[in-house]
């Protein structure tokens, strides 16, 4: 018996405190196997265990839990040990051991036994022996260990082969299997932000009801500090068995690394609790979808597009939003400086910024009244409106352009644009109209002609100023008249004269009084004092006079100035003309509305108006034309 091997009256022990490893009880079973050994009452699950699982270092950890718990550190696996008798060792046949299972064939099994004689009177007499026949059963411990020197060293479905030996069953069984490994864990990572999820619930209106066009947080904020995530690390899975004992390796699980999805914004943290992934700045977090990586940005990205099914409409709170996938027809995205790298099929409303689409704009909308607009692709069917702002295209075709500047740097077709200052490259069958109107060429496109008008700006409201403002220098240059009068008639009145002569000298000190004279000029002055309270107040108010007068003259000057500046800025160009074309003058009438102001409908039927106010300036298909108020028309064809 080697030394970990413990034998009492409840049956046999391995001490795990004595024992080396599982290979050194597997060479005590094998040369006991070989030796016509078997272990009575075998406990198979036990005995596997310590001949295949029980390596050294998990044999020291159960054997320091033991002596946590008080108990001795033994297991049991048989209660006992015999040898198999000879005559029963040919009862156990050979195994088919096919890949991972293994059959055995039962069927029924004697042994012959050598027997007293029996006389013919029945009893025995003692001198002869005869050999008999009897039928016999299969033994689970002796089956266990007679598979063990035919190669089946573990997977014995027990049940299986106990149940078949009970029945007496006559057959092909499959009696074992090879244990597969287990299936480990991959390395994979766990949310721990609630701004990881957006919150995909329908909106609410402020009457309370349900907006189905509008989800409730679709871009949630993250907070510095704020942990994103945590690494779960990959976790082996068990060794697998082959059925001669053979340990199978489990695959490798997947790791991660974890650093290469920080991206901007983010950082990943160590600690006893594992790693982390964390923010390091406020703002909106960025999935890309094509590198994995996980940012945190100032501004809001998109990377899936705009529609109903993935984000309805978006009302964005960011000063900055980035757009990657289409935004689709119907779809509203209304925020501040929005960018955009796919088609642009809905509306986008910005507040001010800059609205830029890398790609086309078909029929949708831009609205930013205060700021700019950039499409670098085609502007098909759309309508933009940016009355106050800047607008740059390079084709647009069959569209509503409003902007306090546009400049169209390819071509022009079929378009209605207003803008106080307008460039375009090449116009066909366009109507525009604005105060400074520069067109390089202007082509034919269908029966449609391109019609221009010059915006003059309303001069009546000036006209008016100016002439309230001289009709009140009139009625000045009058009372001044009649103040004059006054004056002259209260300097005649008697002793007024020679007061203000005498009063004057004493101030001077050209003369001085003695008290006689000092008396006498009192009492004059006392029967003069209304008459000079008269001429004060008509001085005062002769001099509040000229301070009007001076404010009404620099008030006209600067109208005058501002009327030449006015003219000096209308201008129309038109370089190269190889198509019909219509120019006009447009005087805007003081009391009308703003044409930056109306709704589109309005807008085009205006832009195509031909009110009786009009001045034609130019209608021909050939040569060129250029204008402006503070000259003369030119053409040339």
């Amino acid at each position: 018996m080697p030394g970990f091997i413990v034998r009492d009256e409840d049956g046999l022990w391995v001490d795990l405190s004595q024992l080396g490893g599982a290979a050194e009880f597997r060479a005590w079973v094998d040369r006991a196997f070989i030796r016509g050994i078997c272990f009575r009452e075998l406990d198979y699950a036990a005995f596997v265990r310590l001949a295949f699982d029980c390596e050294a270092g998990c044999v020291d950890d159960e054997v320091e839990a033991c002596a946590t718990t008080g108990q001795p550190p033994r297991v049991r696996f048989a209660a006992g040990m015999t040898h198999i008798l000879p005559v029963r060792m040919p009862l156990y046949r050979g195994l088919k051991i096919s890949g991972a299972r293994a059959e055995y064939l039962f069927e029924p099994v004697s042994i012959d036994c050598t027997v007293p004689r029996t006389a013919a009177g029945g009893s025995a007499d003692g001198t002869e022996f005869e050999t008999v026949t009897q039928k016999t059963r299969l033994d689970f411990d002796e089956f266990v260990a007679q598979a063990w020197l035919k190669g089946l060293r573990c997977g014995i479905d027990e049940s299986v082969v106990r149940g078949a030996i009970d029945s007496e069953r006559t057959g092909r069984v499959v009696i074992a299997h090879a244990v597969p490994p287990g299936a480990g864990r991959d390395a994979c990572v766990e949310e721990l932000s609630a701004g990881m999820h957006r919150d995909d619930a329908p909106g609410l209106l402020p009457d309370g009801r349900v907006d189905l066009a509008r989800f409730r947080n679709r871009f949630p904020q993250i907070r510095a500090g704020e942990k994103l995530l945590r690494k779960r690390p990959p976790v082996p899975g068990e060794p697998g068995r082959e059925l001669d004992g053979r340990a199978v390796a489990p695959a490798l699980p997947k790791d991660i690394d974890f650093a290469a999805l920080a991206g901007a914004g983010t950082r990943v943290e160590s600690g006893p609790d594992g790693e982390f992934m964390v923010a390091t700045i406020d703002g909106f977090l960025d999935i890309d979808e094509a590198s994995s990586k996980i940012s945190v940005t100032d501004k809001i990205v998109n990377r899936a597009g705009v529609s109903l099914r993935t984000t309805g409409d978006l009302v964005l709170m960011g000063d900055d939003y980035e757009e990657h996938g289409e935004i689709q027809e119907g779809r509203v995205v209304e925020g501040l400086n929005v960018t955009t790298f796919a088609d642009v099929f809905g509306k986008l409303v910005s507040h001010g910024g800059a609205v830029v689409l890398k790609k086309n704009l078909s029929g949708g909308a831009i609205v930013n009244p205060g700021g700019q607009v950039a499409v670098d692709g085609r502007v098909s069917g759309a309508t933009i409106l940016a009355p106050d702002g800047e607008v740059t295209l390079q084709h647009a075709e069959n569209s509503l352009i409003v902007g306090r500047c546009v400049v169209v740097r390819e071509r022009a077709v079929g378009c209605d644009i207003l803008a106080d200052e307008l460039d375009i490259a090449l116009a066909e069958a366009s109507v525009l109209a604005g105060c400074r109107i520069a067109v390089a060429q202007v082509r034919p496109h269908g029966p449609a002609e391109t019609v221009v008008s010059v915006l003059v700006p309303p001069e009546a409201a000036q006209g008016e100023l100016i002439k309230a403002a001289r009709a009140q220098l009139g009625e000045l240059q009058a009372a001044d008249e009649q103040a004059k009068q006054i004056m002259e008639t209260l300097r005649a009145r008697p002793g007024v004269t020679n007061y203000l002569t005498v009063a004057a000298r004493v101030r001077r000190e050209e003369i001085a009084l003695s008290a006689e004279q000092q008396v006498a000029f009192h009492k004059l002055r006392d029967s003069v004092t209304p008459v000079l309270k008269a001429m004060a107040q008509l001085s005062e108010q002769g001099k509040a006079r000229a301070a009007h007068r001076d404010k009404l003259l620099a008030g006209i000057a600067a109208v005058e100035a501002a009327r030449q500046a006015a003219a000096a800025s209308i201008h129309c160009r038109i370089g190269d003309i190889a198509g019909d074309v219509i120019v006009r003058a447009r005087y805007l009438a003081a009391d009308a509305k703003a044409p930056q102001s109306l709704a589109p409908g309005e807008l085009r039927a205006f832009l195509r108006a031909a009110p009786g106010g009009s001045r034609p300036l130019f209608a021909g298909s050939s040569g060129s034309f250029e204008w402006s108020p503070a000259g003369s028309a030119g053409e040339t064809g």
